[in-house]
């Protein structure tokens, strides 16, 4: 019965402890639970997946990012855009304020009715290969074509094809003559007169041989005879064309010599080395030959040396680049120019690199010809050359220019141009026209003439500072 009663005992008490386990055990699992709870709340939350790849997601991703560049391109031209018509706006109003300053400062000095002599030490380039469909049958020139862009890189889009005359011509100015022909003789005639009224005494004719595309050798004859009557003199400007070498160019100068040297207009000045009064003549781009080439022909010891010949001149080459002072010495060239009317265009056309020059010039016997124009403008044959534009600002740019070559010390000086309409140059009368597609500049509103008379202007005060030059030495 004991044993029955132990065995009972041991039973409950198993019991007993067995319930006090299970209940602590489910005290502390609870516990465990509920801090577990926050860990795993976030343990468990779902990962970000990457999306699978699709080709439809992978173009709009590429078509978001084309777009993207175009609109900052479209947002880069519009803001271009301001920009240039921002300082368009201010150039136009400083130009109005240089306008009032130029005509208070300049109108009242060249309203005056003082007659200038022609002054054989200021020369002027005069083109003579306009031909008008009146009096030619054909237009030349006024019709020019629009010329590709220099620059490959450049993707703009500009006009092309030829300008279509009378009331569509290749210049960003119009002659108060209209469409003329160079080949007219009251043309011819007009424009000597207006440049012995205005002072200047040597034109130099841009010249290419008979037989050579557009050859303006035919009009020679008449611009002589015609400088003649007016007391102006003449020098023939060798321009490029197709084939020139310094071989072919003896022949051609000999042609030049045999046909003019006996006219009494062809200008002739006393080289000093020698006192030999010789003929002028202007070679254009002569650098293109090697120095040693021309050396052949202008030095004495020259094999084919013009030297001492009949066809010995006063040859002047054209200085574009610095480098081109030394291409011009070892040549043994009497002189050198530097035509472009853009400052800052070359190296020779800069205004204040005139002084040196001038000093190398005296250094080595040379004559230094400096080139002043009234501004430069061309975007009628070469649209995409904008930068290279030179505002006239009534007057202004040309004033700038002259007193730059008059204080370099330079005892001749040339203007381009009288008639180079395509490049904007010209000191010949303009007048004020339009198309239904463009206007054209003009001179206003100092007047079509305000050009020439402001170059009678800038020739006398030449003549002055000269004239007292030689009165104080």
């Amino acid at each position: 019965m004991f044993g029955s009663m132990v065995t009972a005992v041991s039973l409950r008490r198993c019991f007993y402890l067995s319930a006090i386990v299970l209940v602590l055990s489910t005290l502390m699992a609870a516990v465990i639970i509920v801090k577990l709870s926050p860990l795993e709340s976030v343990k468990c939350q779902p990962h970000a997946v990457t999306p699978a790849v699709e080709w439809s997601t992978v173009a709009n991703q590429l078509m978001d990012s084309v777009t993207a560049q175009q609109i900052n391109e479209n947002q880069k031209e519009i803001n271009d855009k301001k920009y240039r018509e921002m300082r368009e706006k201010i150039i136009q109003n400083k130009v109005a304020r240089m306008s009032r300053k130029m005509r208070n400062k300049v109108l009242p000095l060249i309203k005056n009715d003082t007659i200038v002599e022609p002054n054989y030490n200021i020369h002027i380039f005069y083109y003579a290969w306009y031909r008008s469909q009146a009096y030619d049958g054909v237009w030349k020139q006024w019709n020019h074509d629009y010329l590709p862009n220099w620059k490959k890189n450049d993707k703009r889009v500009f006009p092309d094809g030829s300008h279509e005359p009378p009331a569509d011509i290749g210049a960003n100015y119009y002659p108060s003559l209209g469409c003329y022909s160079s080949t007219d003789p009251q043309v011819i005639d007009i424009h000597m007169k207006q440049l012995k009224e205005a002072g200047v005494g040597v034109i130099v004719f841009s010249w290419t041989p008979p037989k050579t595309m557009d050859s303006t050798d035919p009009v020679l004859p008449d611009v002589l005879d015609a400088a003649h009557r007016y007391h102006l003199k003449v020098a023939p400007h060798i321009e490029p064309y197709a084939g020139r070498n310094p071989i072919n160019l003896i022949e051609h100068i000999r042609y030049l010599f045999n046909q003019y040297s006996s006219h009494p207009a062809l200008y002739r000045m006393r080289r000093e080395e020698d006192g030999t009064v010789l003929p002028v003549v202007y070679i254009y781009d002569s650098y293109v030959f090697p120095s040693s080439a021309w050396w052949e022909l202008l030095s004495l010891r020259g094999n084919l040396t013009l030297r001492g010949t009949e066809i010995d001149a006063i040859y002047i080459g054209l200085l574009v680049d610095s480098q081109h002072r030394n291409h011009i010495k070892k040549s043994h060239f009497d002189g050198f120019y530097t035509y472009f009317a853009a400052n800052g265009f070359s190296y020779g056309s800069t205004w204040k690199n005139w002084k040196d020059l001038n000093k190398f010039a005296r250094q080595n016997g040379l004559l230094f010809i400096p080139g002043v124009g009234p501004g430069y403008i061309d975007t009628q044959v070469r649209p995409w050359n904008a930068e290279n534009t030179r505002h006239r600002r009534h007057g202004q740019y040309y004033e700038v220019a002259w007193k730059s070559a008059l204080n370099s010390g330079a005892t001749m000086i040339s203007i381009t141009s009288f008639n180079e309409w395509h490049e904007g140059t010209q000191i010949e009368p303009a007048k004020p026209a339009s198309n239904k597609d463009f206007t054209y500049l003009d001179y206003e509103p100092e007047g079509s003439h305000f050009y020439l008379n402001l170059t009678k202007w800038w020739i006398q005060q030449f003549i002055e500072k000269y004239t007292n030059t030689d009165q104080k030495d």
